[in-house]
C-alpha cells in the first residue's frame, strides 16, 4: 500500500467509522480500523459484528495494499497532524505515515483476520434526503425503550406496508409515551420492483446504535440516502459512506390502538415559551418522578404549570395559550413532555387532552406528520 491523501478526508473518514468501536476483549482485531485501497480510493471499515460502517476517500492510490490498525491511536494522530497532505506505505504490517513534520510507524494486524462485512447483493428500495431522514429520527429517538425484557420495542419501527403510497412510517415507543413519524417519498426515488422482492416484509425493526450512528454520520445536505433490505439486515448508502445492521427480529406491538381519537380538550401553545417553562418547573421536582401539573383553563385562555417539592419550594407559570373544551388538570413526566415538545419543528404545538391517567397527542400545528403520544400520571 501506498497512497497520498489530505489530512482534512482522513480526519473525516476516520470520525464516521471509529465511533462504533468499544474495547474488545475476545477479538482485539475489532479494535482496529481496516484500511484498503480499492480503486483508486481509500476504504476505511469498521465493524462491532452487529453493525458495520465504511467510508471511502480520495487520493493518490500507487500501491494497493490492506492492514488494520488501532482505531485510537491512528485517530488520535491524524486528528493531531495539520493541514495538508498525508503519505501512508505499508512495509509488512507497519503503516509508516508522514505529514508535514510528522511522522509515525504504527503497528497493525493482518487484514486477512478482521471479519468480513456482510453484503446486501439487492438493489435499494427507495431513496431520501437524509437530512429529512435525520430529522425524523431526531425526532422519535427519545421514545426507544432500554428495556432487554422486550427486545422488539428497543430499536425503530420502520413500517413499509404503504410503500406503494408513496409513504413510510417510522415508529417508537418505551410504554410511557409513542412517537410516530410519516415521511413521504417522491415517486420516482421507490423501486417497487425491488421492493416486491422483499415479497412479505412489510415492517422492519432497526436497533438503536444503528439510528444514533446514522444521525451522528448523515449530514444536514440535501444527499440523497439509499436504503436496501433483506430479510435480516438492512443497508444505507449516502454520500461517500455505508452504514449495514442487523435488525432485530420479533413483531412490533400494534401501537395504533392507543392512540386516541377524541379530545375533551384542545391547546395552542408557543413551543419555545412551553418548553422553557417546563425547563424552569423541572428545578422543583421530585427526582423520583419527575412530575409537574399542567392546568388548563379554558375561559382565560392560560397554560399553567406547577411544580412543588417540600425539599426546593413551589413554582407556578403561566402561558397564554388557545384553548378550546373543559378545563383540566394534568400531571405529566416533565421529561416526556420536554422530548415531545422539542421534537415539533414548529412555532407553534397542539395539544390534545382527555385528562388524569388518559394518554395526551401532542403534534405541530401546521404539520400533522409528527404525532407524540404521552401518557399522564395519576395524581
Amino acid at each position: 500500500m501506498k497512497l497520498t491523501c489530505t489530512q482534512e478526508n482522513l480526519n473525516r473518514a476516520i470520525n464516521i467509522v471509529g465511533k462504533i468501536i468499544n474495547k474488545n476483549t475476545t477479538l482485539p482485531i475489532l479494535d482496529n480500523i481496516l484500511l484498503k485501497t480499492k480503486k483508486g480510493r481509500l476504504e476505511l471499515s469498521t465493524t462491532n459484528l452487529e453493525l458495520g460502517v465504511n467510508c471511502w476517500i480520495g487520493g493518490k492510490v500507487e500501491e494497493d495494499g490492506e492492514i488494520t490498525v488501532p482505531t485510537k491511536l491512528f485517530s488520535n494522530f491524524i486528528s493531531g497532524l495539520p493541514n495538508g497532505n498525508v503519505e501512508m506505505k505499508l512495509r509488512g504490517d507497519v503503516l509508516n505515515i508522514k505529514c508535514g513534520e510528522y511522522k509515525t510507524n504504527i503497528k497493525g494486524m493482518d487484514a486477512k483476520e478482521y471479519p468480513l462485512a456482510p453484503k446486501i447483493e439487492t438493489k435499494p428500495i427507495f431513496q431520501i434526503k437524509s437530512s429529512e431522514f435525520k430529522k425524523a429520527l431526531l425526532q422519535v429517538i427519545p421514545s426507544i425503550s432500554t428495556s432487554e425484557s422486550r427486545m422488539e420495542i428497543t430499536g425503530v419501527l420502520m413500517d413499509l406496508s404503504e410503500l406503494i403510497k408513496n409513504k413510510i412510517v417510522l415508529v417508537t415507543t418505551d410504554s410511557y409515551r409513542l412517537a410516530e413519524k410519516t415521511l413521504y417519498l417522491e415517486k420516482d426515488k421507490i423501486d417497487q420492483e425491488a421492493f416486491k422482492l422483499l415479497e412479505n416484509i412489510n415492517q422492519v425493526i432497526i436497533p438503536k446504535n444503528t439510528v444514533q450512528e446514522l444521525v451522528r454520520d448523515l449530514g444536514d445536505e440535501n444527499e440523497m440516502l439509499e436504503i436496501t433490505i433483506s430479510e435480516n439486515q438492512i443497508f444505507f448508502s449516502f454520500n461517500s459512506a455505508s452504514v449495514i445492521s442487523r435488525l432485530i427480529e420479533g413483531k412490533y406491538p400494534n401501537y395504533k390502538q392507543i392512540i386516541p381519537s377524541k379530545f375533551k380538550t384542545e391547546v395552542v401553545v408557543e413551543v419555545d415559551k412551553i418548553i422553557n417553562a417546563i425547563k424552569v418547573a423541572s428545578l422543583f421536582t421530585d427526582a423520583s418522578n419527575n412530575s409537574i401539573e399542567i392546568q388548563l383553563l379554558s375561559e382565560s385562555k392560560i397554560l399553567a404549570i406547577n411544580a412543588e417539592t417540600s425539599e426546593v419550594g413551589s413554582n407556578n407559570a403561566k402561558i397564554p395559550a388557545e384553548i378550546t373544551g373543559e378545563n383540566l388538570s394534568v400531571v405529566y413526566n416533565y421529561k416526556y413532555l420536554l422530548d415531545g415538545f422539542n421534537g415539533v419543528f414548529d412555532n407553534q404545538a397542539l395539544l390534545k387532552v382527555n385528562g388524569e391517567g388518559a394518554p395526551t397527542i401532542l403534534t405541530s400545528q401546521n404539520d400533522k406528520s409528527f404525532v407524540y403520544v404521552i401518557m399522564s400520571i395519576r395524581a
